[in-house]
């Protein structure tokens, strides 16, 4: 069995960050190390806090699992702080395998979750960076507001040149339409979509894009058969609280 090693925050209402990385890569037939990054207060209501990790204790996290367990692809998701994100940096770059980096800026639910900077510090360790197009334009601060793929095309090859990582821009604000940048070229793959706020997508993608990496798939089948999981994960959805429904991989 290949083991996937993530790296994100801890959601206690169960529906994004560890909790989705774990419950994804089981379902995909992998096995999960799981670094805890950052800590957040928040239910499916409300983000309400977000506490970076200690990172004396977040660099023992990693370096006790690498010491002991073979790694054979990476999900990063939040990373609260820049100080958080240069530990990051200097641990995983020691490892042969897939990255796959998930800029978790915003809530869904509302409210600023991630840094910007310490994402921007992350795109040039990692092979895959998977934003909506919301975050994207956050990492190379585009002004322009069009929701449109033309737009996604130009800030996806922005990010690749200045950056050197592969692309895929989510297609949650682009009617279920992924775009996609793999060494300066680019293509989209559209599935179908629901237009729900479902709490923890967009982690739920991420990990499958590094399983199926991990997996020995070529970018483009990774991506394609990480939007078919995505969407039997929304199909299955539950509502465990009040307000948004969560994926269930």
């Amino acid at each position: 069995m290949k083991t996937i090693l993530t790296l994100s925050g801890l959601d206690p209402s169960g529906g994004a960050g560890l909790h989705a990385d774990i419950k994804t890569a089981k379902a995909i037939g992998l096995y999960p190390a799981s670094i805890v990054t950052s800590l957040t207060v928040q239910n499916t209501c409300e983000l309400k806090t977000v506490v970076p990790v200690d990172t004396e204790i977040l660099r023992k996290q990693i370096e006790a699992v690498l010491e002991d367990i073979k790694i054979d692809c990476i999900k990063i998701g939040l990373i609260s702080s820049v100080e958080v994100a240069k530990v990051v940096a200097e641990e995983i770059v020691k490892l042969d395998a897939p990255k796959v980096l998930d800029p978790v800026i915003f809530a869904g639910s509302g409210g600023k979750i991630g840094s910007v900077e310490g994402y921007r510090m992350l795109l040039k360790f990692v092979d895959v960076v998977t934003p909506n197009l919301t975050e994207a334009r956050s990492l190379i601060s585009a002004e322009s507001v069009k929701n449109t793929f033309e737009e996604a095309k130009d800030i996806a090859l922005k990010i690749n040149e200045k950056y050197g990582c592969n692309v895929v821009i989510t297609g949650g604000e682009l009617g279920g339409k992924d775009v996609v940048c793999e060494n300066d070229s680019i293509y989209a793959v559209t599935a179908e979509f629901s237009p729900v706020n479902i709490h923890g997508t967009g982690c739920v993608y991420s990990t499958a894009l590094a399983c199926y990496l991990g997996l020995g798939n070529s970018l483009e089948n990774a991506v394609r058969k990480a939007r078919i999981f995505v969407l039997e994960s929304v199909k299955k959805a539950l509502r465990p609280g009040n307000c948004f429904p969560v994926v269930n991989p």
